[in-house]
């Protein structure tokens, strides 16, 4: 029987990915339903290609040009809109996996919704962990959902940790790339664009995680979700740079062995891994030629140049409500960068400010969780508006 599969992002990079290794194993997945914001004909030429059962988009105009659209072609996919109705399409019985790829803070509900469910989890929205960590792991126990993490360093781990106790562990290595500035002069990033910014050196990814590898804060949100994900304390995880991004993470173990995972710069990779997982299936890509492979370097992060990185260590550290805090101010204060109304160096001062205000709370439900989320976006707007 085929595994029935729900994509919630399907239009976004990692959405895309998934559809690619999906089609190479039309034996074992079923392309059950596909969801998507904005991105209408995207969405449309997917329903043509995978004919889903359904799909969703969140606008109702939308979800009527994809109906009619769909009709002329014959094609009959239920098309569903609004997020009370996403929330019941990932909790449905005939679904087996769900991959939640809906970016940023605008992805929790579904992905809680998909773990209450006690459905296979493809987590690649890494802010479900960073916003609320120790609910999400807590619900994924109670429900016997699997959770099983599509971001590089953490799918690295996950296989780094596959055969030995994470109680054996003396501590981890995220490695990053350090994004499109790591050799820019520090008094040079004040005037950065975004468009500069977007510019990543190995990776290909939407617009505000792209802008969170600029500054580093992408790294720090993955330290506090590898921090709830594998139960560790947040001084046992440790960054280097590795500019060649072919090792994407590493463990320590307490005999003095360091495991890696090496691969290629494509997301196939991890979410082939977390589609056959235990098993492994082919991701359609190409094993590394390690003759091929130039010197690898790695490196201390630059406490002067990516402040974000260090800020976000800290709030791991503070934990409860200050994670989340934190993930909130990030959102506005990037999304304001990209919009050009802040500058690069002002993400940091922005998200700064607003934890310095923030009182640290106890998160005892997803409600606690949406609170803060949006008292600290009310603060970090303020904190705009100050600078213009």
């Amino acid at each position: 029987m085929k595994n029935n599969v729900i994509i919630l992002g399907s239009t976004g990079s990692i959405g895309v990915n998934t559809l690619e290794v999906l089609s190479i194993h039309k034996e074992l997945f079923e392309v059950f339903a596909l969801a998507a914001n904005s991105s209408v004909d995207s969405l449309l030429e997917q329903c043509k290609k995978f004919k889903p059962k359904y799909a969703h988009i969140n606008k109702e105009e939308d979800a009527k040009f994809l109906t009619t659209s769909l009709k002329k072609f014959k094609i009959k996919t239920e098309i569903l809109f609004g997020k009370d109705t996403l929330n019941k399409l990932v909790s449905l019985e005939e679904v087996d996996t769900v991959v939640c790829a809906i970016s940023g803070s605008a992805g929790l509900e579904s992905s809680l919704n998909a773990v209450q469910s006690g459905k296979k989890i493809l987590l690649a929205n890494k802010e479900s962990l960073v916003m609320c960590g120790s609910l999400f792991m807590d619900l994924a126990e109670e429900y016997n959902s699997i959770i099983l993490p599509v971001d590089s360093e953490h799918n690295a781990l996950h296989q780094c940790f596959a055969s030995n106790s994470t109680k054996s562990i003396e501590k981890i290595i995220l490695t990053a790339s350090g994004g499109p500035f790591l050799e820019s002069n520090i008094n040079e990033l004040k005037n950065v664009t975004p468009e500069q910014a977007l510019n990543h050196p190995t990776w290909s990814m939407g617009k505000k995680i792209s802008i969170d590898s600029a500054t580093m804060m992408n790294k720090g949100l993955e330290i506090i979700e590898a921090m709830y994900l594998f139960k560790l304390e947040i001084s046992q995880i440790d960054t280097l740079i590795h500019p060649q991004s072919l090792i994407h993470s590493m463990v320590c173990y307490k005999d003095g062995s360091v495991i890696m995972q090496a691969s290629k710069n494509d997301m196939k990779i991890p979410i082939s891994y977390c589609l056959g997982w235990p098993k492994r299936i082919s991701s359609g890509i190409e094993p590394i030629d390690l003759t091929k492979q130039s010197s690898l370097n790695f490196f201390e992060v630059s406490k002067d140049k990516f402040p974000c990185f260090y800020l976000a260590k800290q709030v791991g550290a503070e934990g409860e409500s200050f994670p989340t805090a934190m993930n909130a101010a990030n959102e506005i204060a990037v999304q304001a960068f990209l919009e050009k109304k802040i500058k690069f160096t002002d993400i940091f001062k922005i998200i700064f400010e607003v934890l310095e205000k923030h009182h640290k709370k106890k998160l005892s439900s997803v409600e606690d969780v949406y609170e803060v989320d949006k008292k600290s976006r009310e603060n970090a707007i303020k904190q705009i508006k100050k600078i213009n």
